[in-house]
């Protein structure tokens, strides 16, 4: 069956691939919207993504729908990322690998999944992008330094940074004292 869908998507059979964005339109949207923090620009780089995965399909290598929708979301992440390159949004600072050491996280708040995405969209850009990647998507550091072009101890320290914004964040928003 998942074989099949693919096959006839790599064959731009038309309701095959109306069915795929149909059904994972909405999750490639908030995958999108969490690095543009724009519904309209979210919009058109969803738009413009599933574009290129269904004429790019040649490229994607042996694999399930699992890995089709991993390729899927990579082109997405990567079209975002592309976008704020070019409208010069995407401006990431090299910092010192020790600026921030010994400093400890701690966030006893339950939040809803709904509730932490909307409050990862109030992070300063550099943070929230680098963050998503990182704790949302799954992304090392090393592959973080690649894409974004920045150093490893860059990648970390923002994860740090983003993590320490949202704990001010949550305070801020739920007046909560945090430990």
């Amino acid at each position: 069956m998942e074989q099949d869908i693919i096959n006839k998507l790599r064959k731009k059979d038309h309701k095959v691939q109306e069915y795929f964005y149909k059904t994972y339109a909405k999750s490639m949207f908030y995958t999108i919207y969490r690095y543009l923090n724009n519904e309209e620009d979210a919009a058109e780089v969803l738009n413009d993504g599933f574009y290129k995965v269904f004429s790019q399909l040649d490229k994607f290598k042996k694999g399930g729908i699992t890995e089709l929708l991993s390729w899927t979301k990579r082109i997405m992440i990567n079209e975002s990322l592309q976008l704020l390159r070019r409208r010069k949004e995407l401006k990431l600072v090299e910092l010192n690998g020790n600026e921030i050491k010994n400093t400890t996280i701690d966030c006893n708040i339950d939040l809803e999944t709904k509730e932490l995405f909307n409050l990862i969209t109030k992070l300063p850009s550099k943070y929230r992008i680098v963050f998503n990647l990182y704790v949302v998507e799954g992304y090392n550091h090393k592959d973080i330094s690649e894409m974004m072009n920045i150093s490893e101890s860059t990648s970390r320290s923002y994860v740090l940074r983003a993590r320490l914004k949202l704990q001010e964040i949550i305070k801020y928003t739920y007046n909560h004292e945090l430990k």
